[in-house]
Order: structure tokens, then C-alpha cells, then sequence
């Protein structure tokens, strides 16, 4: 089982139309942190790797963004919808916050069927969010996948707005052109 915060599509956590899939749990604890709501494992739910499988298929997407939390931090469980996904012919987006160079086996095994890979702890002192895909400027884009550097090879600041009847949600760093009214509106 997969400890699950929430599931959405997107075109901002990596390249194209994709299937984001928010993981609970989280043990690194950066300071600043924009996601601690996601630290405890506790606020996601169980989900099993069939019916996340079942969501990817029927969302029509082009690829599959793990952030979190700690994905890494899931266990053999992320292995074995990683190795599904691959399948599919969809590639992966891997935010973490751990170094290569920290990585146990099993975690290697997920880097290695990722595309890109987002590394590095988000550092409050080295803050920018005009970076593509990265909250703080020590973090690295590592880009496994050489078709793919096209859409990585430019930092700018990307915002996504989804509205609906019921509301509205902002994705990325929307700090600067949101006043003082919208910044209690819900954002990832």
C-alpha cells in the first residue's frame, strides 16, 4: 500500500498533461517547508497499487509526477507502480528531497526508472521561486531521458489556476500577483 495525500492532473510538476500523485509521510522535515500538512503519514490514505494504476490509465495523461512528502520514503510498494508505469509507456517525474548519494537500493531502483528526477532538501536560506520545478537554488534537475531536456533547459516561474463553480486552486509560487484576499485559497 501507498500512503496517498491526493491525486490531481497537471501541467506544471514536470512536462505535458500529467498524473500527480501527492504522497503523506515525510521524515527529512526541511525548514520552510511548503507541504508539512504532508509530513505524517497519517494525512494520506492507504491506497493500493491496482487503483492508483486504474486512476493513471483512465486520467489520459503523458506521464506520472510522484512529490510529496517523501516519495522515496514509500517503499517497495513505489518500485512496483513504477515498474507498471514504465510499462505503460509513461515516463515518471520524481520530486525529492534526498541526494543520490543518500539513496538505499530500493530507492535507487525508483530513481533509475524516473525521467527526471527534482533532488536536493528545499533550503529556506536559498529561497527562488523563479526556478524551474524548485523551490530553493541548491536544489538540481537531473534529466535521464535526453528527449526530454527541451522543457527543462529554461528557469521560469510557472503558476497553474484551476477554477471550477466550487473554487479555485492555485499550483506553484503564486505569492507575487495573489493580494492579501486570495492568499487563504487552497495551493500546492
Amino acid at each position: 500500500m501507498l500512503t496517498v495525500y491526493a491525486t490531481e492532473t497537471s501541467e506544471i510538476y514536470g512536462h505535458g498533461k500529467r498524473f500527480v500523485i501527492w504522497f503523506s509521510g515525510c521524515t527529512l522535515r526541511c525548514k520552510g517547508c511548503m507541504n508539512k500538512e504532508l509530513w505524517d503519514r497519517s494525512s494520506g490514505k492507504e491506497t493500493a497499487v491496482k487503483d492508483l494504476l486504474s486512476q493513471i490509465i483512465d486520467s489520459n495523461t503523458k506521464g506520472v509526477t510522484y512529490i510529496g512528502g517523501e516519495p522515496l520514503q514509500q517503499g517497495e510498494d513505489l518500485l512496483i507502480l513504477s515498474k507498471h508505469i514504465r510499462e505503460l509507456g509513461l515516463d515518471i517525474v520524481l520530486f525529492t528531497g534526498y541526494e543520490l548519494e543518500e539513496l538505499n537500493e530500493l530507492q535507487k531502483s525508483i530513481v533509475n526508472l524516473s525521467s527526471v528526477i527534482i533532488t536536493g532538501r528545499y533550503d529556506e536560506s536559498k529561497r527562488n521561486t523563479y526556478l524551474t520545478h524548485r523551490g530553493s537554488s541548491n536544489q538540481r534537475i537531473i534529466i535521464q531521458d535526453e528527449s526530454l531536456e527541451q522543457f527543462y533547459s529554461e528557469e521560469a516561474r510557472q503558476v497553474e489556476i484551476i477554477i471550477t463553480e466550487d473554487s479555485e486552486t492555485y499550483l506553484g509560487f503564486p505569492e507575487d500577483f495573489l493580494n492579501d484576499d486570495n492568499q487563504s485559497k487552497e495551493r500546492h
